[in-house]
């Protein structure tokens, strides 16, 4: 009887264990997410493309990320925020309210490059100026790269270190809640050292999946129909849910000539039965090109010619090169045409887009995102694109001067930059066929990407490719620990323009609502093909005259038979 007494309690004690598991590790993964406030010192009062890159690094932990200039940090303004972040873009005296507010902070400070020794908490730290390493992390850099030199207090942390000839430098260090990044830049490689130690410096628990996925790319209204459906139907059997990058229009860059993806009939039905497979669409731009580039390897939101914001509407107008503040006596003549370039950017955008939106949905093929033509675009074109849609795929452009300031962060986000777009970022690249070994490029850049915790294994493929490559890199994907395929139809998206209205709710349900008349769709005809409207308007007038010379014939047949007729009586 004691033995079966100490039996049933122990299984008891068992069952209340194993019940209890579920619940410490819902606790345990369900931790709150810290609010966070950037605050930027700069000449301009602007925050600069690095600033911009480090704000979306932190959106990718935290929903509750605030961009400020330190000019407007006070007490009141940081009293409900759980880490500061301070990115001293130039050096300079801070202001005596952020002094203030920081000396009276008592969650995490994050310090990024110069000014940290104006701050209360360094006062026991060391700073030496700028210094050079030629490694970072233990790995050589391609070129020399500079920080702050700094010595921490005892009993600080150093996570990572570089070094230059047999001197090692701190660069990232922790001491307690307060921690010193030494520099401000880190668009190069090193955005991976840092988003991978940011879990450590705000002693948070390390996501435990890497989201994943793969996009088909560049498909356009040339695009062979047998290749894109191979590519779609092995990732569609394989479970793995996809994307495809669409181009509603080709353009012929010697002709001028337009192609419509509703002329390619077969791709149409390929498309909307790989939509009814799984496949998610993704309006990539309308047309793929700007002025006279071939669709697909020319830009579409950013004049590549002269590295600047669209400044005219039609292709026909030559390209010029936008002015600059020194071309004007006074400030605010600058800023009105700013503001006049801004409004024809603004025009361009919103057509192209309203286009390509409603071009796909009359063809059954509902867009549930974006992603701007090699990921260029300026900051007003993220704002225009914000109306239009929730969310984009890709990268972002850091600076308004030049596209060339690019790069991603790693984890999904809501970067400020974006408007409050969700960006699913592209982290891993693409299989490159010019490469000698494509594949092991792309190994090695995922073995980079997985290190940091949460990140999102994120690529695309181009159909043209056909199965070459396709299900190597599906393999080198899922080789992962602790992957998971981004699905799009479990997520709340919405996606807009004046005639269409796209909900693609989390249950995965789909709704589309279209407004479009018949006579939009000739009036954007005429617009896209005003020669071939020139052609119809002729045809329709001569088919008018032919059936009003048939009525006329007929009319004096019938009068001269009635005519006969009456003759014929009175003859009688």
């Amino acid at each position: 009887m004691n033995y079966k007494r100490l039996i049933l309690g122990i299984s008891i004690i068992t069952v209340m264990c194993i019940q209890s598991i579920p619940v410490f590790a819902t606790v345990s993964t369900e931790q709150k997410k810290p609010t966070i406030l950037v605050a930027y010192q700069s000449a301009n009062g602007k925050a600069n493309s690095d600033t911009l890159l480090l704000e979306a690094i932190f959106a990718g932990i935290s929903d509750q990320v605030q961009l400020s200039s330190v000019q407007q940090v006070t007490i009141e303004t940081i009293k409900n925020i759980d880490v500061v972040v301070f990115v001293g873009e130039d050096r300079g005296n801070l202001p005596t309210d952020f002094l203030k507010a920081i000396n009276n902070f008592k969650g995490h400070l994050i310090v990024f490059g110069k000014n940290a020794e104006q701050l209360p908490r360094f006062e026991k730290w060391q700073f030496f100026g700028t210094q050079s390493l030629r490694t970072l992390d233990g790995e050589p850099l391609s070129k020399l790269i500079n920080i702050e030199y700094v010595k921490p207090p005892k009993g600080s942390e150093v996570l990572v270190e570089g070094a230059n000839l047999n001197t090692k430098y701190p660069v990232i260090v922790k001491a307690g809640k307060t921690s010193f990044i030494a520099k401000s830049n880190f668009i190069s490689d090193d955005n991976y050292i840092l988003s991978r130690e940011l879990f450590s410096l705000l002693d948070l628990q390390e996501p435990a999946k890497h989201l994943a996925y793969i996009r088909l790319e560049d498909i356009s209204p040339i695009s062979d129909p047998k290749l894109v459906k191979e590519t779609g139907e092995y990732l569609a059997e394989k479970g793995i849910p996809f994307y495809m990058a669409l181009i509603p229009v080709y353009v012929n860059s010697e002709t001028g000539e337009q192609v419509q993806l509703k002329d390619s009939k077969k791709l149409v039905k390929v498309l909307q039965h790989l939509q009814s497979l799984g496949g998610m669409v993704i309006a990539h731009g309308y047309t793929h090109t700007y002025r006279h580039t071939e669709t697909g390897e020319g830009f579409e939101f950013w004049d590549s010619i002269n590295n600047q914001k669209i400044s005219s509407i039609s292709a026909s107008d030559e390209p010029i090169k936008m002015k600059k503040r020194s071309d004007f006596s006074v400030e605010k003549a600058y800023q009105q045409y700013l503001g006049s370039i801004d409004e024809i950017e603004k025009k361009y955008i919103e057509d192209k887009m309203e286009h390509s939106i409603e071009k796909l949905t009359e063809l059954k093929l509902y867009p549930i995102s974006f992603e701007a033509p090699h990921y260029a675009m300026s900051s007003t074109g993220y704002d225009i694109i914000a109306k239009q849609f929730t969310s984009m795929f890709g990268q972002i452009q850091l600076s308004d001067d030049t596209w060339k300031r690019m790069a991603v962060p790693l984890m999904i986000s809501k970067p400020s930059l974006l408007s409050g777009m969700t960006l699913y970022p592209e982290t891993i690249g693409f299989i490159d066929p010019s490469s000698p070994d494509p594949l092991k490029d792309m190994e090695e850049q995922i073995n980079k990407v997985q290190q940091v915790p949460g990140s999102v294994i994120g690529g695309f493929y181009h159909p043209y490719l056909g199965m070459e490559y396709l299900p190597e890199m599906v393999s080198l994907i899922e080789g992962v620990p602790n992957l998971e395929w981004l699905d799009l139809r479990k997520t709340k998206q919405i996606v807009q323009s004046e005639n269409i209205m796209i909900h693609q709710e989390k249950n995965g349900d789909l709704n589309v609502v279209s407004h479009i008349k018949w006579t939009d769709k000739v009036k954007q005809r005429m617009e896209e093909n005003p020669f071939e409207m020139v052609l119809w308007t002729l045809a329709i007038i001569v088919t008018l005259f032919v059936i009003a010379f048939f009525i006329y014939v007929v009319s004096l047949r019938t009068k001269l038979r009635k005519r006969l007729f009456e003759e014929r009586n009175l003859n009688g």
